[in-house]
C-alpha cells in the first residue's frame, strides 16, 4: 500500500517560468547566461557530497579569476533542469538516475558530461525495528516511497530480489531531509534515500544500513554527476573542459587527501564530518572516474525502464543523445 505517492514527473517547460522568477528575486544575477570572453559561470547544485560541492567549498574556479554564482536546488533535479532549460544555470550536479528521469521527460535540455560518484542511494531502517534485511519490510512503513523516481526504483528492485512489491510495504513520501527525524520519533520503520541524510539516521543512534545501491544492483550504481546548458557547452567549450579539470581535481582530492576533502565538504554542506566521513568509508558514496560510462548508464537506465522511472522508445539511443564524454575525454588524455 502507497500513500500520499501520487506525484507526477514536474515538466520542465510549466516550471522554467516560475523557476527564473522566483530565481530573480532571491537570487541576484541569475538569468543571465554569461556572455563571450567572459569568465562568469552560473552553477546549480544539490547540496550533496560530490565534486562540485568540494569545487565549491575549496573555492578552487574563484581562485581561477572566475565569477560564479551558486545556486542550491534543494528540491533536486527537477527545478535545477527547469532552470537550465530558461538559460538560467549554465551547469548542474544531480543523482544520475535522477537527471536520467528528467531527461527522458525533457529531451535535449541538458548534456551529462562527467560522473561524479557512485552509489549514494541506500536503506536504512530504525534500531528498534527488527528489520534486518529487506525481506523484513513486509508490512512496514518506509518513507522515500514515490512511485516512478529513482530511489523508489532502488527500492523495488531489492523488493522483487526478496520476492515483495511496493503493494507489500506501507510507502510514504517523506522527503531525505525529513527522514531522519521521522525515524528517531518511529514515524516509519525504514526509509530508502540519499546521502547525507540516510548517514545522519545512522550516527545519530537511531538507524541501521540494511543495504545500499549496489549491492542490490550487483555492481557500482552511478550515483551523481555533472551536467551542462548544450548552448552554453557549443559556445564555451574551452570552459567546459576547465570546469571538469576541477572536478578530476576533487575526484583526485577524495582519493589521496580525504580526511581534508571530507572536512569541506562538511563544512560546504552544513553537515557534520562524522556523516561525511562515515558516507565515504561504508562505501555509501564512493569517487569515480570523469569520464561518463555510457554502458553502466545504458545498464541503469535499463533498470529504471523496467520499473517506469522512465519511459524511452530505445535506452541505448537516448543514453547517447544525453551523454557527451567529448569534453572529459579532451580533459582526461592529458
Amino acid at each position: 500500500m502507497i500513500r500520499e505517492v501520487d506525484v507526477s514527473v514536474l515538466r520542465l517547460k510549466r516550471l522554467a517560468a516560475a523557476a527564473v522568477a522566483a530565481m530573480t528575486l532571491l537570487l541576484p544575477g541569475i538569468g543571465q547566461a554569461a556572455p563571450p570572453g567572459v569568465r562568469e559561470l552560473s552553477i546549480g547544485v544539490f547540496p550533496a557530497l560530490r565534486p562540485l560541492e568540494l569545487i565549491r567549498a575549496m573555492h578552487w574556479l574563484e581562485d581561477a579569476g572566475y565569477k560564479v554564482s551558486w545556486h542550491d536546488f534543494l528540491q533536486g533535479i527537477p527545478p535545477e533542469a527547469a532552470a537550465m532549460a530558461a538559460g538560467s544555470i549554465d551547469f548542474g550536479e544531480a543523482d544520475t538516475s535522477g537527471i536520467e528521469q528528467v531527461a527522458s521527460h525533457s529531451p535535449g535540455v541538458m548534456w551529462y558530461i562527467a560522473d561524479g560518484a557512485m552509489n549514494y542511494v541506500a536503506l536504512v531502517a530504525r534500531k528498534d525495528s527488527g528489520i534486518k534485511t529487506v525481506a523484513d519490510l513486509k508490512g512496514r512503513k518506509v518513507g522515500g516511497v514515490t512511485p516512478n523516481t529513482a530511489p523508489t526504483a532502488v527500492l523495488q528492485l531489492a523488493l522483487a530480489q526478496a520476492g515483495l512489491t511496493l503493494h507489500d510495504i506501507q510507502g510514504y513520501n517523506i522527503i531525505g531531509p525529513s527522514q531522519p527525524a521521522a525515524l528517531e520519533r518511529g514515524a516509519i520503520d525504514a526509509a530508502i534515500s540519499y546521502v547525507p541524510y540516510t548517514a545522519e539516521a545512522i550516527t545519530s543512534g537511531t538507524s541501521t544500513l540494511v543495504t545500499t545501491a549496489s549491492v542490490v544492483y550487483g555492481k557500482p550504481w552511478p550515483g551523481g554527476g555533472v551536467i551542462v546548458r548544450p548552448a552554453f557547452a557549443k559556445a564555451h567549450p574551452d570552459v567546459v573542459e576547465d570546469l571538469l579539470r576541477y572536478v578530476v581535481r576533487a575526484e583526485t582530492m577524495l582519493r589521496e587527501h580525504p580526511q581534508e576533502a571530507y572536512k569541506a565538504l562538511a563544512a560546504g554542506t552544513k553537515t557534520s564530518l562524522k556523516n561525511v566521513s562515515f558516507c565515504y568509508t561504508e562505501g555509501l558514496v564512493k569517487p569515480t572516474a570523469v569520464l561518463p560510462d555510457k554502458a553502466a548508464m545504458i545498464a541503469q537506465a535499463t533498470v529504471l525502464q523496467k520499473f517506469h522511472v522512465i519511459n524511452v522508445p530505445d535506452v541505448t539511443a537516448f543514453i547517447n543523445e544525453l551523454v557527451h564524454p567529448e569534453f572529459a575525454a579532451k580533459v582526461v588524455a592529458h
